[in-house]
């Protein structure tokens, strides 16, 4: 059983040979004078990466990791091209400058509560040859998206819910995603499944289940939950097979259907 059309495979899916040609150009740019300067970046904004070598490689070579697991995801979820892209908690910009990297006509906004995490993104843009198309700000946790509604074909939203443990700003966070969407836009998330006794992050037991009793720091989520903290915006299931839907961690497409 699945929710909405049937998710295409990576043989089936037509921008294939876009997302390699994104691979290797990824792969090759490891090898310059510009990486090792985007490094000494990272390096200014966060020092502290710098103490675990195996966590600070695939950092410094996110873009990578979400062209090789992100980026098929969501394309497997889209009906055609993308122009405009939302990255909500864009971190240091890996998701937004992957997709970029494979659409050489999308616009990507995207937004952090994290200054040297938005420094980061800016330059790692810069490297990938996508800084004109890519711009990342900063803003205060719980603030209003600095957005117009409904004026983003595509907003995503990669591991970033499960940290938004007060009930009030996790329904304005999925409030706000849902607003900038047009009607017709796609919601794509990928978030630890509430449905499981353990999250995933902390390995905690019941903190999904019983987040207040417990002070839980981090809680899963589920489609079912962004569909209802979206309303009064309506979402519905988008080419999301519900195997993702029960897998410990969650992969969903939700299309924004009325305002």
């Amino acid at each position: 059983m699945e929710m909405g059309m049937q998710i295409r495979g990576g043989s089936m899916n037509p921008m294939g040979g876009a997302l390699q040609a994104a691979r290797d150009r990824a792969e090759a740019l490891a090898e310059t004078k510009a990486y090792g300067e985007f490094v000494e970046v990272v390096r200014s904004e966060s020092p502290w990466r710098f103490n675990g070598p195996k966590e600070l490689e695939r950092y410094l070579r996110n873009v990578d990791h979400h062209l090789l697991n992100f980026a098929p995801k969501v394309l497997a979820c889209l009906d055609g091209d993308v122009r405009t892209l939302f990255d909500f908690g864009c971190g240091s910009g890996s998701g937004s400058i992957a997709l970029a990297m494979i659409f050489p006509e999308i616009r990507c906004h995207g937004v952090d509560i994290s200054p040297s995490e938005v420094a980061i993104g800016r330059a790692r843009a810069q490297l990938y040859g996508v800084g004109d198309r890519c711009h990342f700000e900063c803003i205060q946790p719980g603030q209003a998206l600095p957005v117009p509604g409904g004026v983003f074909d595509l907003c995503v939203c990669c591991s970033v819910l499960e940290y938004v443990t007060d009930s009030d700003v996790r329904k304005l966070c999925v409030q706000e995603m849902a607003r900038s969407l047009v009607l017709g836009g796609l919601l794509f998330m990928t978030v630890p499944n509430r449905l499981y006794p353990v999250e995933l992050h902390s390995r905690k037991l019941g903190w999904n289940y019983l987040p207040r009793l417990l002070k839980a720091r981090m809680v899963g989520s589920s489609m079912w939950e962004v569909k209802r903290l979206a309303l009064p915006h309506v979402l519905k299931p988008h080419r999301t097979p519900l195997r993702q839907l029960l897998a410990p961690w969650t992969n969903f497409c939700l299309k924004k259907v009325t305002d």
